[in-house]
């Protein structure tokens, strides 16, 4: 078994963000500027430890608890292809990206008459999302409240079967989410709506089945 432990700490400033200055008292007007004003901060810890059993049996277990601030209005959602119609306050907190804490374990494992399986469990926290009223304003703190912990297991089993000395062909079943855990992927956000706090969008158990040639 070998163990890893490693730290990061990341701190980014002069990042491109969107402000508005607050209305003129003769025109009631204000006015959106990109500024160069925009701070980040994210910190990480890790550990990974991996077990091998045999040559042809590793597996790997991996926690992250990690931190992640910064100012909100980012430029990117603003400018784009498809850009937000709603421009709000830039406010300097959580990020849209915080994970405050993950599991991972994954690893390959041969059996025999060519069969493997490949196994994946996660589990961690739920991402923040936003909170707003009936102006598309924030209500409250920005990604104050997260989406249900999130946990799937995995699990591809495949079995490689030869054609020639030079070609194989590997055929595989993959399961995802065998145990049909609640993982909604989006959530009425606006605290006017009726469904108010209703997380939907969730992607329940399924099977995969597929191919692959070798050479």
């Amino acid at each position: 078994m070998k163990l890893r432990a490693s730290y990061l700490h990341n701190y980014a400033d002069a990042l491109v963000i969107l402000t508005r200055t607050p209305p003129d008292p003769a025109t009631n007007q204000g006015a959106y500027l990109l500024e160069g004003t925009g701070q980040s901060h994210y910190q990480q810890f890790d550990v990974l430890a991996q077990v091998k059993l045999r040559q042809d049996r590793e597996l790997f277990f991996s926690y992250v608890r990690s931190k992640a601030r910064g100012d909100i209005n980012d430029f990117s959602p603003y400018l784009g292809i498809a850009p937000s119609p709603v421009i709000r306050e830039n406010v300097y907190g959580t990020l849209a990206t915080d994970l405050p804490n993950r599991f991972l374990a994954w690893g390959v494992v041969r059996l025999p008459r060519e069969f493997q399986i490949a196994p994946l469990i996660e589990y961690r926290s739920g991402f923040p999302y936003l909170e707003t009223d009936a102006l598309q304003q924030y209500s409250g703190v920005p990604y104050r409240n997260r989406f249900p912990n999130f946990m799937s297991i995995d699990s591809r089993f495949s079995k490689d079967l030869k054609l020639n000395a030079k070609y194989s062909v590997r055929l595989s079943v993959s399961a995802f989410n065998l145990t049909n855990h609640f993982n909604p992927e989006a959530v009425h956000g606006n605290v006017t709506d009726p469904a108010y706090g209703y997380f939907f969008g969730h992607r329940g158990r399924r099977f995969t089945a597929d191919f692959d040639f070798l050479f």
